[in-house]
């Protein structure tokens, strides 16, 4: 303040109260030059708040009232994954193919497509090798069971014989080759050949360099060369066919199936996601990813097929009986009445499966089967006055996909019949927000 101020100030504080006009006078003189600071206005009285209003006025300090904006369950939640550990993936194995067998390594055209049909008709599903990966890599799921086909040495009957009726099918399959027999004339395929089958869902692995025992130590070579030769089979037939045909090469197939631990932990460190041998060997999640089993089919030799297309104890693809899940009568009525009906997607995530089996003749009570994807066997219950086949689901389903697996005789003397059938669960709307 002023020096000025201070003494206009002590003047007032001393005149007498004549002067009180000249006091007022000199009052408004110095509010004008901002002299005298005014006093604020007073503020006015809030009204009381009633309860009500009290709450809300809560709720906004606290965001509350807003909630819903940011809340989880304001926006549909994901689906959560659920990977199914309990499939089981049976892969095959083939050489050679022509018109007419004659060997081990190679079968007849006829006789190949004849077992081709008896998949495709068994409704068991062929899948790629790489879907197994994926589900190895816990990325997806796969069927309950299904086929993986495959085909060593890269021979030209492959392309002329097998890629024809695996094309008609819609069968992918996975070829293994060896730098030495790849377009080298002969009876070799080209790279011709290899490039069209894989428009059509050819896959391509490794089978070394020369395929030569792996194991086979030549004669002068020490143990070190020996191990050399072998990183360079894994490593440079990997890199070629990457290099030739500008895909990833996961998976490698053992010469000759000859393999032991030092090899196996070799291929999976020179970057192989997969290696397979020929031990007649199904694939689940617990298998080894460098000692993958597969079934190599012999000639003309049903034994192996049988023993390959064999889930769970029951009859193989060839011998069962395998019922279409939407078969009728001659006048147009269904044989089997399912619940859930086959394609059909439920909100129910504790369904109760039902199969009536009056329509297809008699059953025998003791044969009846009863598989559900992620449960596996299952006690069903087979009531035989109605012939239901029934069975609650004790916990809330978490696939989108749910696969049943019906299996019975009508003699014991006879195959079994199998029927599966699929539904869906509408997982989405079990997670949508609750209004």
């Amino acid at each position: 303040m002023h020096r000025w101020t201070y003494l206009m100030l002590a003047l007032l504080a001393c005149a007498p109260p004549s002067c009180k006009r000249v006091e007022a006078k000199l009052d408004r003189l110095a509010r004008a030059a901002g002299l005298i600071e005014e006093p604020p206005p007073p503020k006015p009285a809030e009204p009381v708040l009633t309860p009500e209003e009290l709450a809300l006025e809560q709720r906004l300090q606290d965001g509350a009232a807003f909630a819903t904006a940011t809340q989880d369950d304001a926006v549909p939640k994901a689906v959560p994954f659920e990977l199914n550990k309990s499939s089981v993936v049976s892969i095959l194995g083939y050489h050679d193919f022509r018109e007419r067998g004659g060997s081990p390594m190679i079968i007849a055209m006829d006789k190949f497509r004849e077992q081709m049909k008896a998949i495709k008709d068994s409704g068991i599903p062929v899948i790629p090798l790489s879907d197994v990966l994926a589900w190895r890599r816990g990325e997806k799921n796969i069927p309950e069971e299904a086929f993986v086909i495959t085909m060593d040495d890269g021979w030209q009957g492959v392309y002329e014989h097998a890629f024809p009726i695996l094309k008609e099918h819609g069968f992918p399959f996975t070829i293994y080759l060896y730098k030495k027999y790849v377009n080298a004339g002969g009876r070799s395929m080209t790279w011709a050949q290899i490039k069209e089958m894989m428009e059509h869902g050819c896959e391509v692995g490794s089978h070394s360099v020369s395929h030569e025992s792996l194991r086979a130590r030549k004669k002068g070579r020490t143990e070190e060369q020996h191990q050399e030769w072998v990183l360079a089979e894994l490593k440079e037939s990997r890199e070629f066919i990457e290099a030739a045909l500008g895909v990833p090469c996961r998976t490698h197939a053992y010469p000759f199936g000859i393999f032991d631990d030092a090899i196996a932990e070799t291929g999976l460190q020179v970057g192989y996601e997969a290696l397979v041998t020929v031990n007649s060997q199904k694939v689940v999640w617990d298998t080894p990813l460098s000692k993958m089993g597969r079934f190599i089919i012999h000639g003309d030799s049903n034994t192996n097929f049988k023993l390959a297309t064999s889930f769970r104890g029951r009859g193989d693809v060839s011998s069962s009986h395998f019922l279409a899940a939407d078969m009728r009568d001659a006048e147009g009525k269904k044989l089997v009445e399912l619940s859930p009906e086959p394609e059909a997607v439920i909100k129910e995530r504790l369904p109760l499966i039902r199969a009536r089996l009056a329509g297809v003749g008699t059953v025998v009570p003791e044969s009846v089967r009863l598989r559900v994807a992620g449960l596996g066997m299952v006690p069903a219950v087979y009531d035989t006055g109605s012939m239901t086949v029934s069975y609650q689901i004790p916990v809330r389903l978490r696939r989108e996909d749910c696969a049943v697996t019906l299996s019975f005789k009508k003699a014991a003397d006879q195959p079994d019949e199998v029927l599966t059938w699929r539904f869906k669960v509408d997982l989405a709307t079990e997670y949508a927000p609750r209004m």
